[in-house]
This record gives C-alpha cells, sequence and structure tokens, in this order.
C-alpha cells in the first residue's frame, strides 16, 4: 500500500512539473471554425467568423475566406474576422492555427452565397373600373437585388405578364415598358407577373384588377323584390307585393320554392289602434339575412324580425324559431355577419348592430347619404339603407342609386359603385360578388350579379 501511495505521488509530481515548465507538446491542437449565425444566405453576405472554439495553446490563426476575388479581403489573421462575399457560389473557407512550438492545425468550412431572386413589381393603372377597362401595367419597379450594392452585378433579362382573363401572355426583355390591356367582360381578374434575372432566378407578383359591371341578370319571380340572402347554390327573395319569400336557383333563377312571409299585417298606430293592408293574415317581408341555416325575414308591417326555418312550410309550429323586436328600430334592410344582425332603418336612416338571440342593439351608426336634417324633421328619408349585404367584414349599403361599402365598425365609407338598376333594394353576396334585386319599374322586376371591388 505504502509504494502505491509513493507511485501515486511521484505521478503527481511529475504532471505538475509538466504544467509548470509549459511543454505544450502534451496538450492536444485543434483548429475549429466557429459562425455567428448561418452559414448560408443571399449575396451580398456578410459572414462574422471566430475562432473561439479551437483548442490548445493558439499563438496565432490564420484565415482563407476561399474568395480570391476579394483580393486582400480574402485573408485575415483576427481571431474573430468577418467577410463579405459578393458573388453568389460556394465558398471554402480555411483556418489555420499555429500553437507556440510551431505545431498546427486546419480546419475548413463551407460558405453558401445564394441568388436573391429577383423582386417583381406590378403597378396597374387603373386597377379597377367599368368595363370595357384599359389597364396599363408598369413592371419598371422591379428590382434584381443582386445588382444594387455592393458590387453592380445582375438584372432582370426577361418577364412574362398573364393578363388572368385568357388572353395571350404578354412576354419581353424590357421591364421599362409598359403594357396595356383591355378586359372586355365584368369579372375579378389576377394579373401575374413572372421576371427572371441573369442567373436564372425568378421572382412573381399578382395585382387584383376589379372589371366593374353585370354579370348576370335573372328574372325575379314578382314586381316587387325587396330583400335577397345568398346561402349555397340558391337565393332567398322577398317580394312585398306579394308577400312571399322565394328559394330561387342560383344559375338560372328557376323557382324552386316559395311560403307565406312571417308576421302580421297589421301596421300599429299608438299602441291600440291598426291598419290592416289587407285580407291575407301574412306579413309583408323586407330585408333577409341567412344564418346557420335559419333564414331571417324583416317583417315592415309590424317592425318585427323573424327566424325561421325555411324547410318547413308556415303552417308548422317549428317554421317560426325566433321573433325579435326593439322599439329602437323599424327594420327593413337585413344582413348577418360577425356574430350580429345588422339592421337598416328606413325611419330613421340608420344602421343598427343587433345581437341575434335578444334583439338587443350592440352599437348604431348613420347611413351613407342619409336624409339631410331638415328633411328628416319632417319625417321624411330622401335616401334610406334598402339593401344590406356583409362581406369578407364589410357591409354594402344602398344609397339611392349607389351601392356604397362601409366600415361597419365606424360606420366610415370606403368605397362605392353605382348600381345596375335605377332603385336597388335588396343585396347579397356569395363570396366573389353581390347580388341586387331591383323593381327598376319593371314588371317583374330584376335581379344582378354584380362585380364590386
Amino acid at each position: 500500500m505504502r509504494q502505491r501511495i509513493a507511485w501515486g505521488a511521484a505521478g503527481a509530481v511529475l504532471l505538475i512539473g509538466i504544467l509548470l515548465g509549459g511543454c505544450s507538446e502534451w496538450f492536444p491542437l485543434e483548429a475549429r471554425i466557429g459562425v455567428r449565425g448561418s452559414s448560408e444566405g443571399p449575396i451580398p453576405f456578410t459572414v462574422a467568423f471566430t475562432s473561439a472554439r479551437s483548442l490548445g495553446r493558439v499563438a496565432s490563426q490564420t484565415w482563407d475566406f476561399g474568395d480570391p476575388s476579394s483580393g486582400a479581403e480574402n485573408a485575415s489573421t483576427a481571431a474573430s474576422p468577418s467577410h463579405t462575399y459578393t458573388q453568389h457560389g460556394a465558398y471554402l473557407v480555411t483556418l489555420t492555427v499555429v500553437s507556440r512550438d510551431g505545431r498546427s492545425s486546419r480546419d475548413t468550412l463551407v460558405i453558401r452565397a445564394t441568388n436573391p431572386p429577383p423582386v417583381a413589381v406590378l403597378e396597374p393603372t387603373p386597377s379597377r373600373g367599368p368595363a370595357p377597362l384599359a389597364v396599363s401595367f408598369d413592371l419598371s419597379r422591379s428590382v434584381d437585388p443582386a445588382g444594387i450594392v455592393p458590387v453592380p452585378a445582375g438584372r432582370i433579362v426577361s418577364y412574362s405578364l398573364d393578363f388572368g382573363d385568357g388572353a395571350p401572355t404578354a412576354v419581353g426583355e424590357d421591364i421599362g415598358a409598359r403594357v396595356v390591356h383591355t378586359y372586355t367582360v365584368p369579372e375579378i381578374r389576377t394579373a401575374t407577373l413572372t421576371v427572371v434575372d441573369d442567373d436564372g432566378a425568378v421572382g412573381v407578383t399578382s395585382r387584383r384588377i376589379v372589371v366593374e359591371g353585370v354579370v348576370r341578370t335573372l328574372t325575379a319571380p314578382g314586381p316587387d323584390p325587396a330583400g335577397l340572402a345568398h346561402h349555397g347554390s340558391t337565393l332567398w327573395l322577398s317580394d312585398l307585393t306579394l308577400r312571399r319569400v322565394y328559394k330561387l336557383r342560383v344559375s338560372d333563377g328557376a323557382v324552386l320554392a316559395s311560403f307565406d312571409a312571417p308576421g302580421s299585417p297589421s301596421i300599429p298606430l299608438d299602441g291600440e289602434k291598426s291598419i290592416v293592408p289587407g285580407p291575407i293574415a301574412v306579413g309583408t317581408p323586407a330585408g333577409l339575412a341567412w344564418q346557420d341555416g335559419a333564414l331571417w325575414v324583416a317583417c315592415v308591417s309590424d317592425g318585427k324580425l323573424y327566424r325561421v326555418n325555411p324547410d318547413l312550410p308556415p303552417s308548422d309550429p317549428a317554421h317560426v324559431q325566433v321573433v325579435l323586436g326593439n322599439p329602437e328600430f323599424t327594420p327593413y334592410s337585413l344582413a348577418y355577419g360577425g356574430g350580429a344582425l345588422w339592421i337598416g332603418d328606413v325611419v330613421r336612416g340608420r344602421i343598427f348592430k343587433v345581437d341575434p338571440a335578444t334583439g338587443t342593439i350592440l352599437a348604431s351608426f348613420a347611413a351613407p347619404s342619409a336624409s339631410p336634417a331638415d328633411a328628416a324633421e319632417r319625417g321624411l328619408i330622401l335616401v334610406a339603407p334598402l339593401g344590406l349585404a356583409w362581406a369578407d367584414g364589410r357591409l354594402w349599403v344602398t344609397a339611392g342609386a349607389t351601392l356604397v361599402r362601409v366600415n361597419p365598425w365606424t360606420g366610415a365609407v370606403e368605397d362605392s359603385v353605382r348600381a345596375p338598376g335605377a332603385s336597388p333594394s335588396g343585396l347579397a353576396y356569395d363570396g366573389r360578388m353581390l347580388w341586387v334585386c331591383d323593381p327598376n319599374g319593371a314588371n317583374p322586376g330584376r335581379i344582378d350579379r354584380v362585380v364590386v371591388p
């Protein structure tokens, strides 16, 4: 046991002597390249290197960045240098470390400087308008990033412009030349620009072109269409004169079903007396709105909202599911969206946001183009919200012969287009376009599918 202890002590003394003597040949030496960030990126690509991970007593380090075209910048003796690659390609970086006793070690790493794709920029003027619409496309702001800084190399060598309407694609080499195209048919089109740089990289961008106009016209089943709602391949339409609600096929306007409108025919005057417009015990329907398998009907004769199951006849007790009323509004036009009912009030010229479960008013704002104050004082509404439609978080509202898009949270007008007829009433949005019904002085009335911004 004593002998083992003696040998152990001797070994310790020997090790301490080596450490104190500085005999570096007892230590391993290994070069290791470190990179702060990525080893791959688009040009101009600056890479920050470090040799801090190298092992052993390093006396000096020498870097070769594998980029001889950079001249003197291709080498460095710093511990943590950086280098900028201005041409795309793969570069073999070499780090050589040397110890105080002359030993050396080497490590390599591949850096990939990639060619950034060109940036396609397409500017149509105008981007919307009635058909036929002549659009001038400006491509000149398209750019190849490789040609900016620090080296003026790289350029766009060709382009192709697809107008999105089936017309032949425009191709060329000069992005400074404007391309003009005329859209003859109302529709929402997508123009797509593709540019190619001198290294074969591709950039793509698209712009929406709204060619306004009537896409399709259907004949209404009655003379006085007032409300519209869209669901799937069908349209629901109400008629003020016939007091019925119709289910129409979108493709050709064929009547698939119809039923008497819910509600009372009486119009209350002072809570005791009422006017009964006729012997038919049905309401007078106006605005319609579709919500989760049920149809909302605004009854202008009794001022109430009815949620009905349109697949059941009015004689079925389950036909009417909910009845809402509120003395603060007189419903005419209807829309459903954002979890709320939106009600156009033709008496007050306002649009109300209403809880569909309770009828509680959540908010309201003045309808666009509401009547002047002096007319309102006499109980006249010159321009009333006869139609409402919820479309992608916005409301479309009729205002005379104009269709107006408003922000439903602020009431601010965002856009407008002329209606296809002189007296638009019900509105419905099908996910791409707007449906508008209009008696338009004709018998029967008309239903138009129109392109809107």
